[in-house]
């Protein structure tokens, strides 16, 4: 069995759709995530999603949840109820696991360091939205937990490609390496 697991970070419509930055900047983001999602599927890596979805309402106050009125100060207008649903092109198949994260890492509240535990994965392959936020933020946890991390930048897209390019010359190489799509064989 595959000790390595690719992670496809919050690939969703509020990220990624006709009227996202993400979407004007990026292009090409969708074929390519679905490119190296079929090469993973092939090779026999474990697929797991993690999607986001803030629950805002005063019902769903927990410890995850404190950071939604700063971020609402820091950042009017952005998206912060979110439904969880994927983007065309990024679904998962049956046998496929999703974790629904309420921060910015996919470890958080989410079970996922459990799971990867149990199915034995030591390496990780990060792609996905935002590279400079819920990818990153992923990443470092992965690598601070102790996983061999990579992230396929060529199948990441942020709000503008500078938040995506400092994102990688700050972290590439430092905290995990920078794969193309190509290079898993």
């Amino acid at each position: 069995m595959s000790k390595t697991g690719l992670l496809l970070i919050d690939v969703q419509p509020e990220w990624y759709g006709p009227n996202t930055d993400t979407a004007k900047h990026f292009p090409n983001f969708l074929d390519r995530l679905t490119s190296l999602l079929s090469r993973c599927r092939t090779k026999g890596f474990h697929i797991i999603h993690i999607r986001a979805k803030y629950d805002t309402s005063p019902e769903a106050r927990s410890e995850y949840t404190g950071w939604h009125q700063e971020f609402r100060r820091l950042n009017p207008g952005k998206p912060l109820d979110l439904t969880g649903v994927p983007a065309t092109g990024a679904e998962e198949l049956e046998d496929e696991p999703v974790f629904i994260k309420p921060t910015f890492n996919g470890f958080l509240g989410t079970g996922l360091h459990e799971y990867l535990q149990k199915k034995g994965i030591e390496k990780l392959i990060l792609a996905g939205l935002i590279t400079s936020v819920c990818v990153q933020m992923t990443a470092n946890e992965a690598f601070m937990r102790g996983y061999e991390v990579s992230v396929v930048s060529e199948a990441c897209a942020d709000r503008s490609m500078e938040r995506h390019e400092a994102a990688k010359l700050l972290y590439g190489g430092y905290i995990w390496h920078d794969l193309s799509i190509d290079s898993i064989k």
